[in-house]
């Protein structure tokens, strides 16, 4: 499995690479170059040291020595260009992977997000990715040029004295016995650092997007606690990770340094039986330097490799996360919304066992609004999902228009759609940029009219900035009803013929919610309405009022008419007003 995973991965790699093929040629004649004058440097410092020193020859040592420099510096810049140009196809390959990856998550449905951490997430998308970016790096690509020079040198020290070559062969063996021991369990250790890194990720989220609970609940110990408890474990396994590394790199230096030995033994014994000469000796070191660098760097080179590896598994992962709804094959591209929507007895349910939708069957004609309310649970918001098709029904079928919604265009439905929610969502930037959100070309003049439409104009023009104010983190603090507001004036801006208000004044208080119905009933003119009420005293006025429980729709009809009833819904409206 690990093999197989190395083998995909490097085979990945290869896929990223391989529409680079001209600037993959300029490197290998590049490294070429560098491996050839990695070999003639120590031959010329044989030949002074065995010729021109015994004859004293000082015209050729000036001239050795000035050819030993010219090949130093044409190696000099010749690796210094590999190493850009492996810079340049490294990071290219990288970003678009980043890129691929980041387009595919955002392409996932609801149903992934929903079952899916957060925390487990950016790790894949940042840590993992960046584990990657290291493993096809300047350092670690430019290993193929040291291997390179490893094989030209290795046949050269063949040809020149093949026993000292295979005794300094030897050591390699003991290296690849050490390398598949360690292996596994390197690989192992690195894996369970990304697994709990996952963990802490996950709780530092956790913590800093319920920091008004953990205030209020004077929590800060047990959850920094837990955090601890995390942490400990993040750092043992990291620990753990390094102890194996700390102990794998010396051992391989310490046979690294037998050649040195057997070059130094062997090499003077042959010496003193005139077969060898100084001069060799001196450049059979040199050589086991440049035999001994692929092979150091091997050693790095297998713990980022196991480090990858892991990475690389949890990157398929997601790469293989596949959404289940999507616009079909032939998609219907939707006109803009003119007849009706149709729920045909709908059921639907996360599990087989527990239904959260049963037999839902109710008709929302254009420029009509309807209300659901009824008991949190009771599936409301989940008729909205199903709207919008973040989810597909199990049960029976919604159509628009008379169009099935599995059959048609995805992006075509949901440009028809406009959400409205409690829980309100600025991006990090300025107020003109959250209110354009999905709406980029729109005019600064139809930004003006959503937001006077959203009884947020006249708060805008009171800023020092404008619609030019940084809203966001660390930035100017809106209050609930003009956050709500700007979430609508961004509504007005996507003009759809379909809104959706998801209990969106529930958490506001009683100025700031007139101030957003004035806006509501603004939105919902000449448009369809689906609306979710917490607060009853929002919806009188509803076309239709579905009063759902359990999943399923118990009463249906206007406020007074379900008031007339005396059933749930007025038990629900008494409760609220007496």
């Amino acid at each position: 499995m690990a093999k197989s995973t190395t083998w995909r991965m490097i085979a990945f790699f290869w896929h990223q690479l391989a529409d680079m093929k001209r600037k993959l040629l300029r490197i290998i004649v590049a490294l070429v170059g560098v491996a050839v004058a990695s070999y003639l440097v120590p031959r010329l410092t044989q030949y002074v040291i065995d010729q021109v020193i015994p004859k004293r020859a000082m015209g050729s040592l000036i001239g050795t020595i000035a050819l030993a420099l010219l090949l130093t510096a044409v190696a000099g810049l010749l690796s210094g260009l590999s190493t850009y140009w492996i810079g340049q196809v490294s990071l290219s390959a990288i970003a678009r992977m980043r890129d691929a990856l980041f387009r595919h998550t955002l392409g996932l449905d609801m149903h992934y997000f929903e079952t899916s951490k957060t925390g487990d997430l950016m790790v894949v998308l940042t840590s993992d990715v960046n584990t990657l970016q290291r493993l096809i790096s300047s350092n670690t690509l430019g290993l193929f040029g040291s291997m390179l020079s490893f094989f030209v040198v290795l046949v050269l020290m063949l040809i020149q004295n093949w026993q000292l070559t295979a005794l300094i062969l030897l050591t390699f063996p003991v290296l690849f016995v050490l390398n598949n021991i360690f292996v596994r369990r390197i690989r192992a250790a690195y894996r369970r650092v990304r697994t709990s890194s996952g963990v802490m990720n996950n709780q530092i989220q956790q913590a800093l997007t319920s920091i008004g609970l953990i205030k209020s609940f004077t929590t800060e110990k047990a959850t920094a606690n837990t955090f601890e408890n995390v942490n400990e474990q993040n750092r043992d396994n990291q620990l753990t990770a390094t102890r194996l590394g700390a102990t794998f790199s010396p051992i391989t230096d310490f046979v690294n340094y037998l050649g040195t030995a057997i070059i130094l033994g062997f090499g003077a014994f042959q010496v003193m039986h005139g077969q060898f000469t100084v001069g060799l000796i001196v450049a059979y070191t040199a050589y086991l330097g440049i035999l001994q660098a692929p092979i150091r760097q091997v050693t790095g080179l297998i713990q980022q490799l196991q480090q990858a590896t892991v990475s690389f598994e949890r990157i398929k992962t997601l790469q293989a996360a596949v959404p289940r709804v999507v616009s079909p094959p032939n998609a219907i591209k939707l006109a803009r919304f003119h007849d009706r929507i149709q729920f045909d007895r709908v059921g639907f349910s996360y599990d087989p066992s527990v239904p959260v939708l049963k037999n839902i069957d109710f008709s929302l004609a254009k420029e009509q609004v309807i209300a659901l309310v009824g008991s949190s649970g009771a599936g409301k918001t989940t008729i909205t999902n199903l709207l919008d098709r973040f989810y597909d029904p199990t049960e029976g079928k919604i159509t628009l228009d008379g169009v099935d919604l599995r059959q048609a265009d995805l992006e075509s439905l949901r440009q028809q759609i406009a959400i409205v929610s409690q829980d309100v969502i600025l991006l990090d930037g300025t107020i003109k940029e959250n209110l354009e959100y999905g709406t980029p070309n729109a005019s600064e003049a139809a930004i003006w009219q959503a937001a006077e439409a959203a009884n947020i104009a006249t708060f805008i023009r009171e800023l020092p900035d404008g619609l030019a104010t940084q809203v966001g983190e660390r930035r100017i603090r809106l209050s609930g009803g003009q956050k709500q507001r700007i979430a609508i004036a961004r509504v007005f801006l996507k003009n759809a013929p379909i809104v959706i208000l998801d209990e969106a004044t529930a958490a506001l208080d009683n100025e700031s919610e007139r101030f957003v119905q004035a806006s509501f009933d603004r939105l919902m003119a000449d448009r369809t309405s689906l609306v979710i009420a917490h607060r009853l005293s929002t919806v009188r006025h509803a076309d239709n009022i579905l009063v759902l429980e359990h999943g399923e729709i118990v009463e249906s009809g206007t406020h007074d008419q379900l008031m007339a009833q005396n059933g749930r819904y007025k038990e629900l409206y008494d409760l609220q007003f007496t």
